[in-house]
C-alpha cells in the first residue's frame, strides 16, 4: 500500500470521527439557539398582548400606584416558577413573562412601567429596563453583578431612581443584616457550585451589604389601616432565616379599606391576590418578621 493509498483510506475514518462529534455538537448549539429563540418570541408575544391590554385599560391615564396593580393584575394565574434566573451559563438577561417566581414578577411589572413612558415600548426597550433594574448599575458584569439580595435590589434601584424607600411614620427598627446565605448555601446555586470565584465575590457584597441599614416595620407593629402603604407599593417582607434579609416579595392591593398581597405564590403556585389581609398573611408564616415598603416612581 503506498503512502497515498493509506491517507485515502485512514482520513475516511478519521473524518467519519471528527464529523460525527462536530454534526452532535452543532446540533447541540442549533437545538439550544433554537430553544432560546422560540422562548423570546414566545415572550415578545406575551409583550405584544401586554400592550394591547395597557391600551385596552387605559393603564398610562392612571396614578403610579394604580399604574402599577393594574399591570401586576395582567400576570393574575400566570404559572409560578421558582428560580428561574438560576442557570450555570455565563450570565445574561433572561426573559420570563410566561412563568414567575415573587421577585421575577416585581421585576417584570415595574420594568413594564416604565416601559410604557418611553416613546418607542418595544420589546428591546423592555429588556434594555429589565436589565438596568436586574443588575448593579444596570450593567451585566457576571452572576455576581445582578442584584440577588433584596436589600442590594431595593438601595440600587432607589439610586437609580425607579423606587423610592417610605420611611416608616409608624414605629420601625433597624434591620440588622448579617447576609451569608448564597455564600453558605453554594450548591443551592448553579452559577455558585464548584466556582469559588463566583463566591468569593458574592461573600465580598454580602460583607458589604451586611454593614448597610435598612429600616423595616416588625410585624407586631403593623396596624389594620397601615397608613403608610400606597396601593401598588412593594411590599418587601424580611424573614428569619438565618444569613438572608427577604425572603418574600409582593405588590400592596389597597381595596375596600384592606391591605391584600398580589404576588407570585409558592403555595398556590400561581400569581394571586391573596384573600388574606397582609396582617394575618404576615402573622401565618413564623418566618416572616416584618415588612420594607418602597414605591414605585
Amino acid at each position: 500500500m503506498t503512502k497515498f493509498d493509506k491517507n485515502i483510506t485512514e482520513k475516511p475514518y478519521l473524518l467519519n470521527d471528527r464529523g460525527l462529534r462536530n454534526v452532535f455538537l452543532w446540533l447541540i448549539f442549533v437545538c439550544s439557539c433554537t430553544f432560546t429563540h422560540a422562548q423570546e418570541n414566545a415572550d415578545s408575544l406575551v409583550f405584544c398582548d401586554f400592550l394591547d391590554y395597557a391600551i385596552k385599560e387605559n393603564i398610562n391615564e392612571k396614578e403610579t400606584g394604580d399604574r402599577i396593580i393594574s399591570i401586576a393584575k395582567f400576570f393574575l394565574e400566570k404559572p409560578y416558577v421558582a428560580s428561574t434566573l438560576e442557570t450555570a451559563g455565563t450570565e445574561s438577561l433572561l426573559v420570563n413573562l410566561r412563568e414567575l417566581d415573587c421577585t421575577t414578577l416585581v421585576e417584570t411589572v415595574l420594568a413594564l412601567h416604565n416601559v410604557l413612558k418611553e416613546t418607542k415600548p418595544d420589546f428591546e426597550t423592555y429588556k434594555r429596563i429589565l436589565t438596568s433594574i436586574r443588575y448593579r448599575n444596570g450593567m451585566i458584569i457576571g452572576y455576581p453583578s445582578r442584584l440577588h439580595y433584596t436589600t442590594d435590589w431595593l438601595q440600587d434601584n432607589q439610586h437609580k431612581g425607579f423606587i423610592t424607600l417610605v420611611l416608616p411614620s409608624c414605629t420601625s427598627d433597624t434591620l440588622n443584616l448579617n447576609l451569608n446565605f448564597m455564600s453558605t448555601h453554594s450548591p443551592y446555586y448553579p452559577a455558585l457550585k464548584n466556582n469559588p470565584a463566583n463566591i468569593e465575590e458574592i461573600s465580598k457584597i454580602e460583607v458589604l451589604l451586611s454593614k448597610k441599614n435598612l429600616h423595616y416595620i416588625p410585624k407586631q407593629n403593623l396596624t389594620g389601616k397601615f397608613p403608610d402603604i400606597h396601593n401598588g407599593d412593594i411590599i418587601a417582607i424580611t424573614t428569619s432565616i438565618k444569613g438572608l434579609d427577604f425572603s418574600h416579595l409582593g405588590f400592596a392591593y389597597c381595596h375596600h379599606d384592606t391591605v391584600n398581597l398580589l404576588h407570585a405564590s409558592f403555595s398556590f403556585k400561581k400569581v394571586i391576590i391573596s384573600t388574606q389581609s397582609l396582617k394575618d398573611y404576615l402573622s401565618a408564616i413564623d418566618k416572616y418578621t416584618g415588612i420594607v415598603i418602597a414605591r414605585p416612581l
